[in-house]
């Protein structure tokens, strides 16, 4: 098998995942550093030619022994793996290289990290904090709203257009990952947040300019991640929340809530947009999680029964 030309696989590579699955920005970014890395490791005479075939499972677990010495942490080691999984079969179907040397490496397990959450009243503190007399806060109030009502990733709420509301049945046509479409229900105080910005102060904001997203900031332009966290910070700052606090830290709270209430799982699935319900389920552990909170808080013994 020749060589390949590393840069020129890098576009190659990066083309497919963009066009073919998908991926959105942040994951090219991701995918581009972490095969970098691997090529620096493997072509250390930096001719950027590497033969795909004459690199064995010895050498990568060489490379992760490599990281694990760099202090990398194992969440960022775990995705590296799974970027150079990703290499290995797009490598395999264009036939520039054979089976993938990765085969029988394990992925490192890690602790599954628990999604910080609002409780109810903090959802309700937040959602009375903006000033719905004014036009940043009658759009902040829509923003929060809508995330916490339909469980939002902050990218499906930021890439809103007009077009994507229909007010006749409540409903939001949102693009999520890979540009997977699903229908989302808005609650009645969500869609009234939504109304009364959209009719009443997102043409001031605009200052004349012409776009479809719904949610813009001060210069009329569509609001940015940054801008959405600078925000969701402000308030919860304010409020003197104590919590680690998150971008997605509303949505998290929508399926927390949900399920505590009764919702089925597959139900909380679908609104949130997850191919695999085994990322929902992280929600059952928060329950549980909160459920031994309030055992060691109320039971008389609770804590020495736990010990």
């Amino acid at each position: 098998m020749a060589k390949l030309d590393t840069k020129a696989l890098l576009e190659e590579f990066r083309d497919f995942l963009q066009v073919q699955r998908g991926a959105s920005q942040n994951t090219l970014s991701s995918y581009d550093a972490d095969l970098r890395q691997f090529f620096e490791y493997i072509d250390k005479e930096k001719r950027s030619l590497i033969n795909f075939d004459g690199i064995t499972e010895t050498k990568i677990k060489n490379y992760l022994d490599h990281l694990a010495n760099q202090n990398i942490s194992l969440r960022s080691i775990q995705r590296k793996i799974t970027t150079l999984r990703g290499l290995y079969k797009y490598l395999k179907s264009k036939g520039y290289a054979g089976d993938s040397p990765l085969q029988k490496i394990k992925t490192p397990r890690l602790e599954v990290d628990l999604p910080e959450i609002f409780s109810v009243e903090e959802v309700e503190n937040l959602l009375k904090a903006p000033d719905p007399k004014t036009n940043l806060g009658s759009r902040d109030l829509a923003m929060f709203d809508l995330m916490y009502s339909g469980g939002l990733r902050v990218s499906e709420l930021l890439d809103l257009k007009l077009g994507s509301v229909h007010w006749e049945d409540g409903s939001l046509l949102v693009t999520g990952k890979r540009g997977k479409e699903r229908w989302v229900p808005m609650g009645r105080f969500a869609q009234q947040a939504l109304r009364a910005y959209i009719d009443d102060c997102r043409s001031t904001l605009m200052k004349g300019r012409y776009h479809e997203f719904v949610f813009v900031n001060q210069r009329g332009l569509k609001l940015t991640r940054q801008g959405f966290w600078k925000i969701l910070r402000s308030y919860a700052q304010k409020l003197k929340f104590k919590k680690a606090l998150h971008p997605h830290i509303l949505r998290h709270s929508f399926a927390s809530h949900m399920l505590e209430r009764g919702a089925d799982l597959r139900s909380i699935q679908e609104l949130l947009g997850h191919s695999d319900i085994a990322t929902t389920q992280i929600y059952t552990q928060v329950g549980a999680h909160k459920l031994k909170e309030d055992y060691e808080k109320f039971h008389p013994r609770g804590k020495e029964r736990l010990s």
